[in-house]
């Protein structure tokens, strides 16, 4: 188990004063949460809302609020978990706790770039920066999580490694072992996800993608040996997805196959027709024409609409590929003209999250 989670229990059981014992034990199933331990996060948090749901505590409510947030982010990406953090960042900005606001504003901005909300993102990096303390590791990593993901989106390779240093410098000081993994995993799964949108525009290079394999055994290594659970589903889908680039279509299909009956994943980079779309392109380009035609009757196009723009770019760009070769695909003009929109609005997405950093940077 987590150093971090071994020291809350540590602190946990030598505290004699109610308020912080409230504080660690809500931090101590936030911290379970993430480890994917969502039966004893739950048991907590219900221990925690008899003893102070009458929110006479205001810093107890609003840590018990955070870590509300946390279960149900890892485990099933819920919306309520925006609603749940949002609230404490409001409440803790009311009655003036700065640890709460400086937490509850980091992990706000965590949902928020997975949102591509980037604008809200960057005010909320703002506020968690106000109001962080120099001890507070927790805070610091997830700070520095959000910017090395949001530099991984933007595939600028050497801020993303300068906040990738520094959330480690802080996860290994925390013993926090699933800000370790957090790293890792985002590192790999952002960088493919930029990757495949790339290869859209202009083909990356084998070495490119052979970089990738490598964050990508790193992180299923981390997770076997800390057998943290809340992100298993999540390495073996952008495995699969690596499959393809690497042009393993075989392996892709069975690791797509395996992987879209687990969960849980978010709306906006999961989607079973996008699953359909990729699995038609790896039958097509392993020469199996009858099982892509069928897989690409299966999909329904207007449901992708919640996806991810580079999602969205990915489906035009299989689409094209293979109704250039094959009419029954569909209209090779139309789909070109598909792909040339979602590419505009690619670079689009890509330039707000840009001008989104620069205003971090200059606050």
């Amino acid at each position: 188990m987590s150093p971090l989670i071994h020291r809350l229990r540590g602190e946990l059981a030598a505290s004699a004063n109610p308020l912080r014992e409230a504080e660690l034990a809500a931090r101590l199933a936030a911290n379970l949460a993430r480890f994917g331990q969502f039966d004893e996060a739950r048991k907590i948090v219900a221990e925690l809302r008899q003893r102070h749901g009458d929110a006479r505590s205001g810093p107890a409510t609003l840590w018990i609020m955070v870590a509300e947030a946390l279960i149900h982010l890892f485990f099933d990406l819920s919306p309520v978990a925006y609603d749940r953090i949002e609230r404490a960042q409001r409440l803790g900005l009311a009655l003036g706790y700065s640890s709460i606001v400086a937490i509850a504003s980091a992990w706000k901005a965590h949902i928020e770039l997975e949102r591509s909300d980037y604008a809200a993102m960057a005010k909320s990096i703002v506020a968690a920066r106000a109001h962080v303390g120099e001890d507070d590791l927790d805070t610091h990593s997830r700070i520095a999580i959000v910017l090395c993901n949001a530099y991984t989106v933007l595939g600028e390779r050497k801020k993303t490694q300068f906040w990738f240093l520094r959330g480690r410098d802080h996860a290994v000081k925390n013993g926090d072992q699933a800000s370790i993994e957090a790293l890792l995993y985002n590192r790999a799964a952002l960088g493919i996800s930029t990757l495949r949108a790339q290869n859209c525009i202009a083909q990356v290079s084998p070495s490119e993608v052979a970089s990738f394999r490598s964050e990508v055994k790193s992180a299923t290594n981390l997770q076997d040996l800390t057998r943290i659970a809340a992100l298993t589903n999540h390495v073996r889908l952008w495995d699969a997805r690596l499959n393809i680039l690497e042009g393993r279509f075989d392996e892709a299909i069975s690791a797509l196959e395996a992987v879209r009956i687990g969960g849980p994943f978010a709306n906006y980079n999961f989607s079973q027709h996008m699953i359909e779309i990729e699995l038609s392109y790896c039958s097509f380009q392993i020469g199996d024409i009858q099982a892509a035609l069928n897989r690409s009757s299966l999909v329904d196009r207007s449901a992708l609409v919640g996806l991810d723009i580079d999602e969205l770019m990915v489906a035009a760009w299989m689409d094209l590929r293979m109704a250039s070769i094959d009419a029954r695909f569909g209209d090779e003009r139309l789909l070109s003209l598909e792909l040339e929109s979602k590419v505009a609005s690619y670079h689009e997405s890509q330039r707000r999250l840009l001008q989104a950093l620069e205003e971090v940077e200059d606050a």
